[in-house]
């Protein structure tokens, strides 16, 4: 599992000969390696092919069954070596291909359609939109979501009839027979589906064989309800549950001397995952000297459960075993790994985002990072690596907005392409030759206005809240009809205690977005603390009339029944 490996799907060594019908005649042929979308040949003699030319592939030892388009060519007295891209869908064993490597690549082309997995009369399926998975179906009654309720023991054996016979006689979702009959509240449903899509997806990694094939193309809407669902946090979990303990042996066994690393790349190290007891105090093992066999000696817990985490950490490519030549990680820490990203004020992160997004290009390489351009390498890669970790586009898993994946994509890509550039000494020479000729512009009041934000979003989260007041303060001035430079403005001063101040702020935040129910919440808190009891229970009440689940405006009214006992 190299951590080189930047093609979209993983690519397997494999040597196998077969035969290549071109122009009526047939040419000895081996393939050097294999992926899902892709296989590099070695074809003997000069076959008449060029870039372009499109080949009929049929290679037993790899159950290769396909069309592929040559990409690129290497020609020899002897031989030609050829790379091809399959033309057709995404498809093949899995006898020959990993589940998760299936799922990651998926993830990574940023695709949407419908993965089919079948095994002998299962059939299950996977929706992605760009990439993400989002829903799954199964042919199978132990999958369905009653079966499973019942099985947990969420509703009884008279409740699941009950429910049956309802969707018989209506056509109705189970699911939906069970809200209407009482058994389930809407917001158990929610989490009731969610529940039973990853179980579907984690059940697969119980399959030891199996054909798989992905369906590019637009989703059934009237099928699919779109969740949130993360690839390396499905993977870990399914591997851990379901993966046959022998083939992690069989892995593992030929690399017990091997040293395990954090992955170089910062996508596979930042991924939203769930961790448990086993993976984290695996994970504080690593320092880039510790083998397989160490751990093994070290874990508190049994080898089976040790090797069987180092295996699912391997295929979500958060780890990965060392060739001894890669780039180490800089000053990367198992806690920063370990440690989840604080999304406790969603809106303060999504403000993060937005302005990031909105300034990344007239940043550049160096001002994205926040260092100068005489800045040594290793300062450069430590502020990568935290760039990338805020930025990630897991990220958007965690927040509630819709339309943040997109943009952390493109930051995502920026900030890569930043550091690709500064760590290689000719390209940064030609980067800081184009910045020398670029012209000086004049700055806009609104441009100016967000970089005065953005700074003082900065001081805000390292708790520098006077020099954060300031910057707020200037860019609610030069821009005054943007409500969250008011909102954070009065954020500050309440934080500081000035709480008139802050009051009038945040109503003039509230003038420009009289819905935002953050806004108003913020509000409510701010008559709490000047003692404004009746204002402020009307306040979060009509926050919680609007959005039901609104964490600050339950803490507030929270607040009020504890004033109110004491």
């Amino acid at each position: 599992m190299t951590n080189k490996e930047k093609r979209h799907f993983r690519r397997y060594k494999k040597h196998s000969k077969f035969s290549l019908l071109l122009g009526g005649k047939s040419f000895g042929a081996e393939t050097v390696d294999y992926s899902a979308d892709g296989v590099n040949l070695i074809i003997e003699d000069s076959p008449p092919i060029a870039e372009g030319t499109i080949l009929d592939l049929n290679i037993k030892d790899t159950a290769i069954h396909t069309k592929g388009k040559v990409v690129w060519l290497k020609k020899s007295k002897t031989h030609t070596r050829a790379g091809l891209k399959m033309t057709g869908p995404v498809k093949g064993s899995l006898r020959h291909h990993m589940l998760a490597d299936i799922l990651m690549g998926l993830q990574r082309s940023k695709i949407t359609g419908i993965l089919g997995i079948k095994s002998g009369s299962i059939l299950k399926k996977v929706y992605t939109k760009d990439g993400d998975m989002i829903f799954s179906a199964s042919n199978q009654e132990a999958d369905r979501l009653g079966d499973i309720l019942l099985r947990e023991k969420k509703i009884n054996l008279e409740q699941y009839n009950h429910s049956v016979e309802v969707l018989k006689k209506t056509g109705k979702r189970q699911g939906t027979a069970l809200v209407e009959l009482g058994y389930l509240r809407p917001q158990e449903l929610i989490h009731a589906v969610k529940h039973q899509v990853e179980e579907i997806i984690i059940s697969l990694f119980g399959l030891e064989d199996g054909i798989f094939e992905f369906n590019e193309g637009p989703l059934p809407t009237d099928e699919v309800i779109i969740l949130k669902l993360s690839a390396a946090n499905l993977i870990y979990r399914g591997i851990k549950i379901n993966s046959d303990i022998q083939k992690a042996k069989d892995y593992l066994n030929a690399l017990m001397d091997a040293t395990l690393v954090f992955s170089p790349d910062p996508l596979n190290l930042f991924q939203s995952i769930t961790l448990d007891e086993t993976a984290k105090e695996i994970l504080s093992y690593i320092t880039g000297k510790t083998s397989i066999k160490d751990m093994l000696l070290l874990s508190r817990f049994n080898a089976f459960e040790t090797l069987k985490t180092i295996y699912a950490l391997l295929n979500t490519r958060i780890i990965d075993v060392s060739e001894g030549k890669e780039e180490g990680v800089a000053e990367i820490s198992p806690e920063e790994i370990i440690e989840k990203p604080d999304v406790s004020v969603p809106q303060e992160v999504i403000d993060r985002i937005e302005n990031m997004y909105n300034s990344y290009e007239r940043l550049g390489y160096y001002g994205v990072f926040g260092v100068k351009e005489w800045a040594a390498h290793d300062e450069i890669k430590k502020a990568y690596y935290k760039v990338a970790k805020e930025f990630h586009p897991d990220m958007h898993f965690n927040l509630e907005s819709d339309d943040l994946k997109a943009k952390l994509n493109a930051i995502f890509s920026f900030v890569t392409q930043a550091y690709t550039t500064l760590s290689d000494p000719e390209k940064r020479r030609q980067y800081d030759k184009q910045l020398s000729h670029k012209s000086v512009r004049t700055v806009s009041n609104e441009e100016l206005a967000r970089e005065k934000f953005g700074e003082g979003m900065n001081k805000f989260t390292a708790r520098n809240l006077t020099q954060a007041l300031e910057l707020f303060g200037q860019a609610a001035y030069l821009h005054n009809s943007i409500a969250k430079y008011h909102y954070y403005y009065g954020l500050t001063l309440n934080k500081l205690g000035r709480l008139k101040e802050a009051e009038k702020a945040v109503q003039r935040a509230l003038k420009i977005e009289p819905a935002n129910t953050d806004y108003i919440a913020e509000a409510g808190h701010i008559y709490l603390r000047l003692g404004f009891q009746g204002r402020a229970k009307s306040t979060f009440e009509a926050v919680l009339k609007l959005s039901p689940a609104h964490q600050r405006a339950r803490e507030g009214m929270m607040s009020l029944e504890k004033s109110a006992s004491g």
